[in-house]
Formats: C-alpha cells, structure tokens, sequence
C-alpha cells in the first residue's frame, strides 16, 4: 500500500471513528509470518474496553473493504501503557509523564534516554534526565514511548 492511499485510508478511518467519540491512534500494515496483518490502534478518554474495540473494528471494515485491502488478519486494540507517542497532541496529553526516547546517529548525545516529558515544540521536546534537561531536536529523534514506571 503507497503512501497516499494510507493517508487517505488513515484519513477516512480517523473520520469515521471520531463520530464515535474514538481516536485513531496509528495503523500498521505489514507482512509478517502468519501473512498480511492490519493493525489499527484507538484510544478514548474513557479508556479502550472490547467494546469499544468491536464497535471500531465493525465501523472500520466497511472502509477497508471498500478500499479493497489485503490482509490475512485485522486487529484492534489499545496502543498499550507504553504506546509511542507521535503527534502534538500525543505530547502535550502526555507532558509531565514517564518516556523512552531512541534518537538517531546525528543527535550529539545518547542514543537512548529515559526521563519525564518536560517540554513540546514542533522543533524538539524536553525530557528531564535525573535532575538535568536534555533538548532533542524532533528530526533527531527515531521514537518516544511512553514509560509508565517513570
């Protein structure tokens, strides 16, 4: 699947789950061994139960269908305690929370660190190091996951 058929698809996807009060969170589509797997992550203010998955689960497969998608296996679910953080608003819910950060070869510093979320901009983010502020900037940065032991 090309780039933009998925933004269209996430796009259609993201619409259709917000009339129901549910936020699309990411999608996955990749092969792996037991075939092609879909995966589409959902988060609510209330939490994910299996309900809420169900219900995003039967609103989603009519636009997957109507797209004509491949795919052996379709999941649902929570992005989990240790969801990866990827958009403003994933940031700013989380600021003050627990992170993981893998930066990439060009960052002048570790490659990994753990701290708390303690600044956002779409230039870099914040992280508190022990009692130390470290500023990476965001095209340095490979992923930031949510830590929940922190």
């Amino acid at each position: 699947m090309g780039r933009k058929n998925l933004q269209e698809l996430t796009s259609q996807i993201e619409s259709r789950l917000a009339l129901m009060n549910i936020e699309l969170v990411d999608i996955e589509y990749r092969k792996e061994s037991e075939g092609q797997m879909l995966r589409i992550y959902i988060d609510q203010d209330s939490g994910v139960d299996l309900d809420a998955c169900a219900k995003a689960s039967r609103a989603v497969k009519s636009i997957i269908d109507e797209k004509d998608l491949y795919y052996d296996h379709m999941e649902v679910s929570s992005p989990g305690l240790d969801r990866v953080l990827k958009n403003e608003r994933d940031f700013i819910r989380f600021m003050g929370c627990g992170i993981r950060v893998n930066t990439t070869k060009g960052f002048d510093g570790p490659r990994k660190l753990s701290g708390v979320l303690a600044g956002y901009s779409e230039e870099s983010i914040n992280i508190k190091v022990s009692e130390q502020f470290v500023e990476i900037p965001r095209e340095q940065i490979s992923m930031v996951r949510l830590r929940p032991e922190e």
